[in-house]
């Protein structure tokens, strides 16, 4: 029954994007935009597509509360839904000083509180993720923690037809 009312609603948000879905999927999408893979390719629609999978776009912008109870470095944060050692690792790859100078208490709440930066992050994973696959459906179900993840891939592909049909 739970799942069904998150379905629901989830399914609901997405035919009904507001405002401020919108832009976060417009600024999810402008970040996408600034940082190609290896062959050069972008991923704005991926990019905007994981969002909607991960929080609606930024309307549940929670981590995932049974990681929570192991705590705060097991959980995921802001609208892309990194975890703490993802942007730790982004943050080592992509040699981003600043944030691996930050304490993971500074680290987390940025990753709460400043989409931007969510979005940097997440985009950049996705672009590690897209060097080191084989494949788009190998770099789409990566990004959920595994090479092979058809529910998650399916669920991002149904959200990226759902902003192409809302002409984002």
């Amino acid at each position: 029954m739970k799942f069904l009312i998150l379905s629901l609603f989830l399914f609901c948000q997405v035919n009904a994007l507001d405002f401020k879905q919108k832009l976060i999927l417009k600024t999810v999408k402008n970040v996408a935009s600034h940082y190609p893979d290896n062959k050069g390719q972008t991923f704005e629609d991926t990019a905007m597509a994981i969002c909607m999978t991960e929080t609606s776009g930024g309307k549940l912008n929670f981590g995932d509360a049974q990681l929570l109870k192991k705590g705060i470095k097991k959980a995921s944060y802001g609208i892309m839904q990194v975890r703490l050692g993802t942007a730790r690792f982004v943050a080592k790859v992509f040699k981003l000083r600043s944030v691996q100078s930050m304490s993971d208490l500074q680290l987390i709440k940025k990753m709460m509180h400043n989409n931007l930066f969510n979005a940097k992050i997440g985009v950049l994973y996705i672009v590690w993720c897209s060097n080191h696959s084989k494949s788009y459906f190998e770099t789409v179900s990566r990004y959920n923690g595994g090479r092979v993840n058809h529910p998650y891939y399916n669920r991002v592909q149904k959200n990226l037809k759902l902003l192409r049909k809302h002409n984002l």
